[in-house]
Parts: C-alpha cells; structure tokens; sequence
C-alpha cells in the first residue's frame, strides 16, 4: 500500500505542475528572462509553500490563525500580487529587475516569488486539502502512506518543474528579442486573467 501511495503521489504531483497557475508561468517567464537557475530558486519556493500547506492540510486546518476574513484576505492579496506582475510583464522595461543585485538577495528575492505565488493562490491550498480528503477517505491511505504520498508528488513537482525551467531557459537561446516579449506578454495576461478570477469568486 505504501508503493501504491508513492507511485499515485508521484504522478498527483507531476501532473499538478502542468495545470498552467502563476507559478507555471512564473518559472518559465524567469527561466527565459534570466536562466533556469533564477527558475530553480522559484521552484524552491513553491515547494516551501506546498510543504506548509499539506502540513495543514495533513495535520488540520484548525492549526491555522483565527483570523477575521483570513481567506478573503488572501484571496485579494494573491489577486493584487498576481495583477502587478501581469501589468509588469506587459508593460515594465524589457530587462528583468532584479533587487538586490547580490547572490544573497537574489535567492531571497526569487525564493519568495515562488513562496507568495504558492501561497497566496486559494486554490493551491483548496487542491491540497481536497486531495488529501480523497485520499484519505476514499483510498483508505493512513497517516504514514499520505505522508509518503504528499512526499512523493513533492519530488515529482520539483523534478518536473526543473526540466520546465530547463527547457524554458533554452528558448532564448533559439528565439530573438521579439519572441520573447511575446511570451513575456502571454505570461502577463495570464497573470492578469488568474488575477481577475479570483477577485471575481471572492466578490460575484
């Protein structure tokens, strides 16, 4: 039962990076703008945030602050988040802006992008709690065997992404400037669009 937890894990999780959210477009945006290894320290991020949230989901909600509209005000805040990087991919200088321009603050700049796109995206956290409840309630898996699943789609989730940014960072290679504004403008109203989506379930 464990293999069946790991091997289901894995491909939960490999399959999960290809649902197009902002970090899907975040990572390839970055691998092509500035290298795979800028996409990488995003990609860490996003596992950051995705350890967190099967924590709760695994171990219970009720862990979570007692906040006042807590999940509304994530909602607007990954909507606003999510909004400012669209209208910058759309409209911002063509060179990326990196701050600080430090190998320590690149890494905590990159880091948390991955971090807050993950994390302020509702629906991430919706995904985790509803899979875990599925698995747990309809293929019977324990405590240890949705660790090991959970563990599992982590491992798959950071290799598929790492060849996602790998892949990325090789189309600028084969691409010209005009290209890649294209697909910087795609990621921009993508952005947009997951933006203007939430804030229209939250709202309507």
């Amino acid at each position: 039962m464990t293999i069946e937890s790991i091997l289901y894990g894995f491909i939960w999780g490999f399959l999960l990076c290809f649902t197009f959210g902002p970090a899907f477009f975040a990572i390839v945006q970055t691998s092509i703008d500035v290298g795979y290894k800028k996409g990488i320290l995003i990609i860490f991020g996003v596992i950051a945030a995705d350890i967190i949230l099967m924590f709760f989901a695994i171990f219970g909600t009720n862990l979570l602050p007692n906040i006042n509209h807590f999940q509304e005000i994530i909602s607007i805040a990954g909507a606003l988040l999510l909004l400012g990087m669209g209208l910058y991919s759309l409209f911002g200088k063509k060179k990326q802006l990196v701050y600080p321009e430090s190998l320590i603050g690149n890494l905590l700049y990159y880091f948390s992008k991955g971090v807050f796109l993950n994390f302020l995206n509702p629906a991430n956290f919706l995904m985790v709690v509803s899979t875990c409840a599925y698995v747990r309630g309809v293929l019977k898996f324990s405590i240890n065997e949705t660790i090991c699943f959970f563990t599992a789609s982590l491992f798959a989730t950071l290799l598929a992404e790492t060849i996602l940014a790998f892949y990325a960072s090789k189309i600028k290679k084969a691409t010209n400037e005009k290209i890649i504004n294209k697909i910087n403008k795609i990621a921009g109203f993508a952005f947009i669009l997951i933006a203007l989506k939430l804030l229209w379930k939250q709202f309507l």
